[in-house]
């Protein structure tokens, strides 16, 4: 008997150390986040203060940051694999990141503000990946769902609430956001110095060709990176194409624009969390499948329904990529090896930079090749269509070998 109320009370207390740890690795995500949309509402006046700035220069601040993730998120994936320890990498990149943001408000021209931005996305995605790779090592291996949908909705959280903080700081002192967003960087980097701890004894990679073969020897792994690079693809084309598109078709003005957009972001944050429990639940497979199906249909629909529809479209599009972005968060988790799991979702962010990339040049692109053959609001129509189009073709393709995985025990 006593030895039952001792088992139940270590096991109480190891829920307890567990639940204590995954709450803080969110709240250094949200922390680690909020910087990077911070940026935005006074992109025009960080980058032109510089001479010879111009509109092109504006994309490429932007562009810096997601390049510099791709180049370094699978670098810091493989360190910390190679040390088997989150908590140190972790650490040092937040304090990086702080450093970098605090110099790019003294560049002296815009070469060196490229070259900080370029470093600070690097320093930005290692933190991350690290942080995401830390809760799927505490998560209960029964309720990856709800742990990385967590992940996901302080994810959306930070980059939701990073944007108005930046403009508000903006009317008064537009470099205020790399004292505050350095300031938010290394209170993240405290934190998870003086509370966090990697979980146990984690395994590790030997060798480094360990890494290079992870996608040979891990094919399944293509499935999420498949879906996590549609799904910020998708968003990019919406950050410049429909950017322009409600301004053109509908003329939108910022702040409407801004209210449009929140629809959007504040359902995928808040319903991550409820959508990576249900995941649990149900499965990850119908939901990924069906969410990026709708998705696509809803997405191919923005240029074809009146300026009163969009905000219903807008709030759907929120629902459906939380559907998605939850459950494939912890895809990633079931399926990356204890020893790689750091690499996997370097891999995952890496998956996602690109698609970030790639969607602007892609909607832009076709604007340019069908803009003078069309009326604007036709080529508009033909880009929302074409994205949304790979949004479904994704779900198609991939969705043999999702049950596939899940029949063979792989995933829930």
């Amino acid at each position: 008997m006593a030895e039952s109320v001792s088992t139940q009370t270590n096991r109480a207390g190891t829920q307890t150390s567990t639940r204590r740890m995954i709450v803080t690795i969110g709240v250094v995500i949200f922390l680690t986040m909020l910087p990077v949309t911070m940026m935005v509402p006074v992109l025009r006046e960080i980058v032109g203060r510089h001479r010879g700035a111009s509109g092109f220069w504006s994309h490429m601040f932007m562009s810096a940051n997601m390049i510099g993730a791709v180049v370094a998120a699978p670098v810091g994936g493989i360190l910390a694999d190679r040390m088997g320890r989150r908590k140190p990498i972790l650490v040092a990149a937040l304090i990086l990141n702080s450093c970098l943001l605090w110099l790019m408000m003294n560049a002296t021209s815009l070469q060196a503000l490229l070259a900080l931005r370029f470093f600070e996305g690097a320093a930005h995605i290692v933190a991350l990946s690290c942080a995401m790779a830390m809760a799927a090592d505490w998560s209960d291996p029964k309720r990856q769902g709800r742990t990385m949908g967590l992940v996901g909705s302080v994810l959306m959280f930070g980059t939701t609430c990073g944007a108005p903080i930046g403009g508000r700081l903006g009317e008064g002192n537009p470099l205020a956001v790399f004292h505050l967003g350095a300031a938010f960087s290394l209170m993240a980097a405290f934190i998870a110095w003086t509370v966090l701890r990697d979980a146990g004894r984690l395994e590790r990679t030997r060798h480094f060709s360990d890494v290079s073969r992870l996608i040979k020897q891990h094919r399944a792994l293509l499935v999420p990176y498949a879906y996590a690079f549609i799904d910020r693809f998708c968003v990019g084309v919406i950050v410049s194409s429909f950017v322009l598109f409600v301004a053109e078709c509908h003329g939108m003005s910022p702040s409407q624009l801004g209210w449009l957009l929140s629809l959007f972001m504040f359902p995928f944050a808040v319903l991550c969390y409820p959508m990576g429990r249900l995941a649990d639940r149900v499965g990850r497979v119908w939901m990924m499948s069906g969410g990026s199906f709708l998705f696509g249909i809803v997405y191919a629909l923005y240029a074809v329904v009146p300026a009163d529809g969009l905000p219903i479209l807008m709030v759907a599009s929120g629902v459906l990529s939380a559907m998605m972005f939850a459950p494939n968060l912890a895809i990633c988790s079931d399926l990356a090896p204890g020893s790689q799991r750091a690499s996997v979702y370097s891999g995952f962010n890496m998956a996602g930079s690109l698609g970030f990339l790639a969607g602007p040049l892609f909607g832009g692109t076709l604007l340019w090749l069908i803009g003078n053959r069309l009326e604007p609001q036709a080529a508009y129509v033909a880009v929302f269509a074409l994205t949304g189009t790979t949004e479904v073709l994704c779900a198609a393709i991939t969705l043999p070998y999702l049950r596939r995985l899940r029949t063979s025990g792989q995933l829930r």
